[in-house]
C-alpha cells in the first residue's frame, strides 16, 4: 500500500531488533536511508550476499543499483 512497495533495497544498517535501515542506490540513498519497521518489510535471505560482506564505507549507490538491477532481471520483476 505504500509508496515503497513491490522495490527492492538494500539494508545498509540495522537499527535496532525492529528498525533497519534502508537504501536503493537511485531514490533513496545510502547518505540518507530510510528507517523501516521489519514487519513492513519482505526480507530476501541468501540472494545478495557479497554486498553483506561489504565494508559500510565501501557500500555505494552504483553497486546497490547493479545488485538491484540484477535480481530484478534474474527474478523478472515479480518481486
Amino acid at each position: 500500500a505504500g509508496r515503497d512497495k513491490g522495490r527492492l533495497a538494500a539494508v545498509v544498517e540495522v537499527f535496532d531488533e525492529n528498525h533497519v535501515f534502508i537504501a536503493d542506490g537511485r531514490s533513496r540513498k545510502t547518505e540518507t536511508p530510510k528507517k523501516k519497521k521489519l514487519k513492513h518489510i519482505r526480507i530476501i535471505t541468501g540472494v545478495e550476499e557479497s554486498l553483506s560482506r561489504l565494508e559500510p564505507d565501501k557500500l555505494t549507490n552504483k553497486l546497490i543499483r547493479e545488485r538491484i538491477n540484477e535480481l530484478e532481471n534474474a527474478l523478472g520483476n515479480t518481486v
